[in-house]
């Protein structure tokens, strides 16, 4: 079965979609951050100039990811979050979405360091006859960048408590904003789960469209009871971060 977290960067690199998801046609479930729904229906779109994003990216994506059922979870305002497209032969056993850090979007005195919530959305599936969990989720960059803070370590302890309720195989993804050191990935990797980005040794999870020094964002946890057939950085540029690949059993 294979799995590929992307975050698409709100649809720049649109244009790039069509060839990318027919080159990967066969992956059975997407997990992508920074997605916009129905944007232009938002009270307070008139304030924003983007005209490189795609304000609709989720139903953009519904028409390229044709054989999956999706869902959104929306993190600021009903218009902007994360998304996961699983094919439709896939069971859902069961699904639902967790508050991991609630946001000070509506602070109107600091705007370059106010955030929005932080969400994960989660699936429960059946691969193999097997219960498998799937949880996809970005976190917060603000306001310091990919170190450390109080608050990345409580969004990796609330990570953690959740995972713990699950007794089943694991697969944890997304864009957690932090740098591989940090103490909030520690944390994550000592509960058992394996660092496919630390194991494999990558070296950036960005593509040559991110001009920044930091090249580590994206990453694939596994519990031990996943078998990996293959893991990888995919070349395909269509968003400043890199698609990540999982092929694995259970």
């Amino acid at each position: 079965m294979k799995l590929v977290t992307l975050n698409l960067w709100g649809g720049r690199m649109k244009e790039k979609f069509a060839d990318f998801f027919e080159q990967h046609k066969d992956v059975d479930t997407w997990c992508f951050q920074e997605v916009y729904k129905d944007f232009y229906k938002a009270e307070d779109q008139d304030k924003i100039d983007r005209s490189d994003v795609d304000f609709n990216l989720y139903q953009s994506l519904k028409g390229h990811v044709t054989d999956h059922e999706s869902e959104f979870c929306q993190v600021l305002k009903g218009v902007y979050g994360i998304a996961t497209f699983l094919r439709k032969d896939l069971r859902i056993i069961e699904r639902g979405e967790i508050l991991i850090a609630r946001g000070d979007y509506e602070d109107t005195t600091d705007h370059q360091n106010r955030d929005h919530h932080r969400k994960l959305l989660w699936f429960e599936v059946e691969v193999n006859g097997k219960k498998v969990l799937i949880a996809n989720t970005h976190l917060t960059h603000r306001p310091e960048g990919k170190l450390a803070s109080e608050k990345r370590l409580g969004q990796s302890k609330m990570i953690i408590n959740f995972l713990a309720m699950f007794d089943c195989p694991k697969i944890l993804v997304g864009d957690f904003n932090l740098q591989p050191d940090t103490e909030s990935i520690k944390m994550i990797e000592a509960t058992g789960m394996i660092n496919l980005v630390k194991k494999h040794g990558v070296t950036s999870t960005r593509t040559e469209v991110y001009k920044k020094p930091i090249r580590f964002a994206d990453y694939i946890f596994v519990s031990p009871d996943i078998k990996v057939k293959d893991f990888r950085v995919l070349p395909d540029v269509v968003s400043d971060h890199s698609p990540l690949m999982l092929d694995f059993e259970v």
